[in-house]
Formats: C-alpha cells, sequence, structure tokens
C-alpha cells in the first residue's frame, strides 16, 4: 500500500473558512457523536462517516426500520457519507490518516485511550495534522476516577444530581446524549473552528456528557451557591406553573407566571390552587383551552404524532420526509449503506491501496 499526496484544491485559505467548508471525519457510533456531527451538517459540513466493516453502526441494525435502515440511524445519519475501514489494521489506519490530511475536524467516541491502542493518539494527530480539531466525546470525560467506566445518559442524569428528587422518573428524552453531549460538542467544534481562523492551531477538545449536564444547571446551582433550597417555582411547585387533565383525557401546560398572564388566568377563575385549576381544565377538552386562555401561556400538550402535523411546527418547516431537521438548520440526503463511499472518498484523499 501506499499514500499518495494530497492537494487541497479549492479549499479556504486559512482565516477565511467558514463552517460550509467544513469537512468532518466521524468515528463515532450509536447516538451522542453522530448527533453531533448532524448538527454540524445542519449549519454546512459535510460529514464523512467512518464504520467497521463488520456492521458498520450497531444503530443500522436497530428497529423500527424506516426503509432499508433502521429508523434512528436514519435520522442520525442521513446525507452523510459511508467509508469502511478496519481501523485495527494498518491499511485501515493508513486509509484513515489519508483521510484526515483533508479534514478539519475528527469526532470519536471511544473510551479513553482506546484511540491511543488503534495506534491513532490524539497527541500524535495533533502534531501530525496541527490544524485538525479533534473532538473526543465521552460520558465521563478524558479524566477522572470513572473516566474508564462504562456509562448511558441515564446514569451521567444521575451523577449530575437531574435525577434527585423525591421520585425520581425515567425521562423520555436523552439529555445526556443529545443536549448535553451531541449539540454541546458542536458548539464546542464550532468555537474550536473559530479560534483556528484566527490562530491556524487545531485543538484536542475533551466533551464530557456529564460536564453538560452539570453545566445546564446554572440557576439550579445558583441557589445553592445563595444558600436557598432548589428551586421550585419552576420546578412543579407552583400552581400556576404545571400540567393539567382536561376533560377529553388530554392535557394542557400552565405557565401564567408574570402577573400579565396570571390576570388573564384569574379570567376564567379566582381560585388560582392547584384544585382549582384542576377543576377548571377538567371542565374543557383539551383544544379548547388555546383559544379561551393562550394569552396566560396555556398551551396543548401534543402526543409525539401530533407534533409534525400542528400548524406552528408545519410553519416553522422543522419537519423533511417525517425526520425534524437538528436544531442548527435543515438536514436532507439519502441515508448511506455502509461504506458506499469508501472507493471515492478514498480516491478523494489520494490513497492507494497495495
Amino acid at each position: 500500500m501506499r499514500e499518495v499526496e494530497r492537494v487541497d484544491a479549492g479549499r479556504a485559505p486559512p482565516g477565511e473558512e467558514s463552517v460550509k467548508d467544513v469537512r468532518v471525519i466521524d468515528l463515532s457510533r450509536l447516538l451522542p457523536g453522530p448527533f453531533a456531527t448532524l448538527c454540524l451538517q445542519g449549519l454546512g459540513a459535510e460529514v464523512v462517516k467512518v464504520e467497521d466493516p463488520a456492521g458498520g453502526d450497531f444503530l443500522r441494525h436497530v428497529p423500527p426500520q424506516l426503509g432499508e435502515h433502521g429508523a434512528w440511524f436514519a435520522a442520525l445519519n442521513r446525507g452523510k457519507r459511508s467509508v469502511a475501514l478496519d481501523l485495527r489494521g494498518a491499511d485501515g489506519r493508513d486509509a484513515l490518516l489519508a483521510l484526515l490530511a483533508g479534514a478539519d475536524v475528527l469526532v470519536e467516541s471511544f473510551r479513553p485511550g482506546v484511540l491511543a491502542r488503534l495506534g491513532l493518539d490524539p497527541v500524535g494527530l495533533r502534531v501530525r495534522f496541527p490544524r485538525l480539531v479533534i473532538a473526543s466525546l465521552t460520558g465521563w470525560g478524558q479524566t477522572g476516577p470513572y473516566a474508564a467506566l462504562p456509562g448511558h445518559d441515564l446514569g451521567f442524569l444521575s451523577l449530575a444530581g437531574m435525577l434527585g428528587h423525591a421520585v425520581p422518573v425515567v425521562p423520555r428524552f436523552q439529555w445526556a446524549d443529545l443536549a448535553a453531549g451531541g449539540l454541546a460538542a458542536a458548539l464546542r467544534i464550532a468555537g474550536a473552528l473559530l479560534d483556528r481562523a484566527r490562530t491556524g492551531e487545531g485543538a484536542w477538545l475533551d466533551i464530557a456528557m456529564l460536564d453538560g449536564l452539570v453545566g445546564l444547571q446554572q440557576t439550579q446551582f445558583a441557589q445553592l451557591a445563595a444558600g436557598a433550597a432548589p428551586d421550585a417555582l419552576l420546578t412543579g411547585g407552583a400552581p400556576v406553573y404545571g400540567l393539567y387533565r382536561c376533560a377529553d383525557g388530554g392535557w394542557v401546560s400552565v405557565a401564567a407566571l408574570e402577573p400579565q398572564f396570571a390576570r388573564v388566568l384569574e379570567g376564567a377563575t379566582d381560585d388560582l390552587s392547584a384544585e382549582g385549576l384542576t377543576r377548571l381544565f377538567a371542565s374543557a377538552p383539551r383544544d379548547a383551552w388555546l383559544d379561551r386562555l393562550g394569552g396566560a401561556c396555556v398551551v396543548p400538550v401534543l402526543t409525539l404524532p401530533e407534533v409534525a402535523a400542528h400548524p406552528q411546527i408545519a410553519a416553522r418547516g422543522l419537519f423533511a420526509e417525517g425526520l425534524p431537521h437538528p436544531p442548527t438548520g435543515p438536514v436532507t440526503g439519502a441515508v448511506p449503506a455502509l461504506g458506499e463511499h469508501t472507493r471515492a472518498e478514498l480516491a478523494r484523499a489520494g490513497y492507494v491501496r497495495a
């Protein structure tokens, strides 16, 4: 095998890049890393997903199916290009190095030390590719007594104090994987690219989902720093900020915190206690309350199947072919077959296998 020198024809010179010029090599699997690179796609980046030839990303095979692919895989990886490489072999590593020679960002979600054991130590990669931004996205981070432990969203939430209520419940949404992990990683990567435009230097980013979860709780920890109890106003302790069941079995949310909203609510009932509001909203079906009390921040609680067809959601253009765009912007394109773009991407990188 041999590596051919790559010419970066057409790439923007240092200091003139935009995210639309950014090329990302994504070694990650499952939820957090692929969501991070999906968010970068929403900003205009091109993403090459590098997968193990023996089956690829595990999400490819997780039901339910959406067309020929697992639905979760399709949602997170549409519009990406798939390259199949066995990084445990010299040929796979050499091919990856050729891809990195023309890349701006490397995203990986291995446990700390795994990339180094594969012969791809981030410290060495930074020396070889000084402009490369390497994002290592893990649950616990690269340091600390938990760094080598396995983990999942529920455990990260637990240690961050986000489930520390009287009766903890399992959230419906993966806050650690997607918000504190993937979205935070995309923001950190964008920031590193801005720094690179100024200095010409890349970076190795240690991005931990635990860190993101703790950082999201600014107001809660501000309460403690001020010597007060954790906030109750926005966490179910105030009757005017809560959820109420309606006559048809549906639910509405009420967020009448400010005086002007509370006055609208008072026009419908003079009893703003939890019991009074429970009786009020039980007197009519869910969809009647927006017209009656929308001025009091009363909103219907939609089920997932109702969301895409709702007039406000439709007006905002948040879905394409049944899938929502990431929060950073629209993403379209086909879902790649495993290794579909291997030949084309290695040729683009100037890498020739013997």
